[in-house]
């Protein structure tokens, strides 16, 4: 079959495109998840915990390890635009679904609010009489228009963004490690990991620093799970997802639990308590070349970007997948255009993040911390579900004696994952910072869960 005659077929069907190729989805998760909150949000982490703070970020990443891992196996088995939400009501019946696909989507409905707040604070760097809400508002049309154009070239524009990243971050752990193992670049103190244990020892601040630092990483985390999210894009799914999940996790793992323990050993964290900033520009201040913060900001700004690319991308997946499993009656989301894109999901989703633009015309200085804590709770419960859903799976594959050789029944990670969520879970709620989330988190709960009760019931 030719391409235009594919192309017909996909309009004809109403189907999306399956363009993206393996590069694209691992770029496209790998963007979505290091954004603003990995280079601007880890200073308060660092200022809460110290050197500690490696604990969280090996914590979390074992419990994104886990959650990837029982995602890759059902995606790979169904690869399908919605993925966990659309298993979500196989399992456990439509209002669950509904539910989790809306959890899911005021996700990254926050998140990218949260981007586009701290990119505006960002740029007040070098244009301090610009307002907040400007580069938010510019950059959301910017990436609207993106995510309207072929899914391909919108695969391409995030696959430059994500390598742009992953360079800036391999030339920051590049200068941090001749910090630690050479003179260069040295202003005095302690060299190299000897920083973990100096300046107040590893925990400075106790156990209690360490949990309330771990909600907030875990908030660095999240996104990851939009590479199931591309399956219903993707070419040949079931060798491109296999792979991209593989690559995404380690690479994830590797970049956050290595630039942390780089930054940490690189120079005192004593020095981001009296110090404001990221604190990748603060190493390169601090070791003497304070031309490279400018930089630093440059790169965090490309990453919020990066981030909002995404986020409008896999929020209108979802409403996409919402309105074609018939869990929203909108049937004007679950259509596409000529090119295969859903252009009412895109602009509903970008219409709702435009809200965002009006909190930092309102409260610039503390729009960020707002909105980023509002997207806590709905993204534990995302991999919260992908662990019961995995559970069932497993369940009902072991019943129609569908499992591989020697997998086993039940996975032990699954349940160890599971617990390790319901620990994180009691640390938000214990932290006096992020408790508001649990708050706005559990709200939009409720609502989603009676607006379906109710339509059903007048049904």
């Amino acid at each position: 079959m030719s391409t235009s005659e594919l192309s017909h077929s996909h309009a004809k069907t109403g189907e999306l495109r399956r363009s993206l190729k393996s590069r694209h989805i691992q770029m496209l998760a790998f963007g979505g998840v290091i954004g603003v909150g990995l280079f601007y949000g880890a200073s308060v982490s660092v200022k809460l915990a110290g050197p500690a703070v490696l604990l969280d970020f090996v914590i979390c990443g074992i419990i994104v390890a886990i959650v990837m891992r029982a995602l890759s196996e059902m995606t790979i088995a169904d690869p399908t635009a919605g993925s966990f939400s659309v298993y979500a009501r196989r399992l456990f019946g439509a209002r669950m679904g509904f539910i989790t696909a809306g959890m899911w989507w005021f996700y990254w409905v926050a998140t990218v609010m949260s981007e586009l707040a701290a990119i505006g604070k960002l740029l007040q760097v070098w244009f301090p009489g610009l307002p907040a809400w400007v580069p938010g508002l510019c950059a959301l049309l910017l990436f609207t228009a993106s995510n309207l154009l072929v899914v391909r070239v919108f695969g391409e524009l995030e696959y430059w963004f994500a390598c742009l990243k992953l360079l800036a971050i391999a030339v920051f752990m590049l200068f941090g490690v001749l910090m630690m193992v050479t003179p260069a670049f040295h202003t005095g103190g302690a060299l190299g990991v000897a920083n973990l244990y100096k300046s107040g020892g590893f925990m400075p601040n106790g156990v209690f620093g360490v949990v309330m630092a771990l909600s907030l990483v875990v908030q660095a985390y999240s996104g990851i799970e939009t590479l199931a999210v591309e399956a219903g894009e993707s070419a040949r799914p079931e060798e491109n997802l296999r792979r991209a999940f593989n690559a995404v996790t380690w690479r994830v793992l590797i970049v956050y639990v290595g630039s942390m323990f780089v930054m940490l050993s690189a120079f005192p964290w004593t020095y981001l308590v009296h110090h404001a900033g990221s604190p990748y520009a603060l190493m390169f201040e601090h070791g003497g070349i304070p031309v490279a913060a400018a930089l630093v900001n440059l790169v965090i700004i490309l990453s919020g970007l990066s981030s909002c690319n995404t986020g409008l991308y896999g929020g209108s997946r979802m409403l996409f997948s919402m309105s074609r499993q018939g869990l929203i009656k909108t049937e004007q989301f679950a259509t596409i255009n000529r090119r295969q894109i859903p252009s009412h999901a895109v602009w509903a989703t970008a219409l709702a993040i435009s809200v965002g633009i009006l909190v930092t015309y309102i409260d610039p200085d503390h729009a960020y911390v707002w909105i980023t804590s509002a997207s806590a709770f709905a993204s534990l419960w995302t991999w919260f579900v992908i662990l019961l859903e995995h559970v069932a799976y497993r369940k009902r594959q072991s019943s129609n004696n569908r499992l591989s050789a020697g997998s086993g029944k039940q996975s032990p990670l699954t349940w160890i994952g599971i617990g390790l969520l319901a620990i994180t879970f009691i640390c938000i709620v214990w932290s006096p910072l992020t408790r508001v989330s649990v708050f706005s988190g559990v709200a939009f709960l409720v609502l989603l869960w009676l607006f379906h009760w109710l339509r059903h019931r007048n049904a």
